[in-house]
């Protein structure tokens, strides 16, 4: 059940992030930024919900952060890129924006596998 909950709290928020302008503009569904290899990713919103089976990306979230954007340690163009397939770990103790995943791992005081999975393309900005 939180696994569920998670999920539809990062889509919730990835949604809402650009909702009002996408909406306002009449563009495209909701998405919103990503971080990896410091540099910005546009996404897209999809309300997906995948089994633990097969290759998955990490995608770092900030429940110490509210306002951080998430971290991915995987994009598009990089070796290894499993094409928007995520795992969501919490990197607890980040509270201002990281670019990279590396430093993620480094600042976080614990990271912590939530159990989600779920498909969210990365797209350059």
């Amino acid at each position: 059940m939180r696994r569920f909950l998670l999920l539809g709290a990062v889509c919730a928020v990835v949604a809402a992030a650009l909702a009002a302008p996408a909406m306002t503009t009449g563009i495209g569904p909701p998405g919103t930024t990503i971080y990896a290899f410091d540099q910005a990713f546009r996404t897209v919103a999809t309300p997906t919900s995948l089994p633990n089976q097969g290759a998955f990306d990490t995608i770092y979230v900030f429940p110490d952060c509210p306002t951080c954007a998430s971290v991915s340690e995987a994009a598009p163009g990089h070796p290894g890129y499993n094409g928007g397939r995520w795992r969501v770990v919490e990197a607890s103790g980040i509270t201002t924006q990281l670019t990279n995943g590396e430093d993620v791992v480094a600042q976080a005081d614990d990271l912590v596998d939530t159990g989600t999975r779920f498909v969210c393309p990365l797209i350059r900005a």
